[in-house]
């Protein structure tokens, strides 16, 4: 039954053209007839419908008090936004390094990019664990352990959603 209350959920997402990083990277198909460009003020529209179906299915998946609820939420809410400036923040970094290999720059440069980078992944890997110490102080051992099985499994949901509507987009493919 929570399978295919799930499954419907995300159904309603991907009609609503609330596929995951597909929101935040590329625009949704638009509407016959319109043309519904992707702008920030959108992506992040989007972004927050599919932050509250998650926090509604964390609830329930977990069976969350009101207490834990009012404590947690806040709480992933700071450590997902701390995360999402450090991976932009990882891509940038990535996309020069991409143009420095491009345009042959210098040794040192190139060195000062890939250290940049090396510090960011490092500060990303201290507020996943500085996230999760937080998030025992709140849950019970059962619960992070929930947590963790009901993140990775929702956010392999929405990676299959994402790429079956990319897949979708690109119209059929050639054998």
């Amino acid at each position: 039954m929570k399978k295919q209350l799930f499954a419907m959920i995300l159904a309603l997402i991907m009609t609503l053209g609330l596929s995951g990083e597909k929101i935040l990277a590329q625009p949704a198909p638009p509407p016959q007839g319109e043309e519904r460009p992707m702008n920030q003020e959108r992506r992040e529209e989007l972004r927050k419908r599919v932050e509250l179906i998650w926090m509604w299915k964390l609830t329930e998946e977990l069976d969350l008090t009101q207490e834990e609820g009012a404590k947690l939420f806040p709480l992933l809410r700071q450590y997902e936004e701390r995360k999402r400036e450090l991976r932009e923040e990882n891509r940038k970094l990535v996309r020069e390094l991409e143009r420095m290999v491009e345009t042959n720059a210098s040794e040192g440069a190139i060195k000062k990019t890939i250290k940049a980078l090396e510090e960011n992944d490092r500060k990303l890997q201290e507020v996943k664990q500085e996230g999760f110490d937080e998030l025992g102080k709140i849950l019970s051992v059962e619960k992070q352990a929930r947590y963790i099985v009901f993140h990775k499994r929702f956010r392999h949901e929405i990676h299959g959603l994402i790429k079956k509507a990319r897949h979708k987009d690109r119209g059929p493919q050639r054998p």
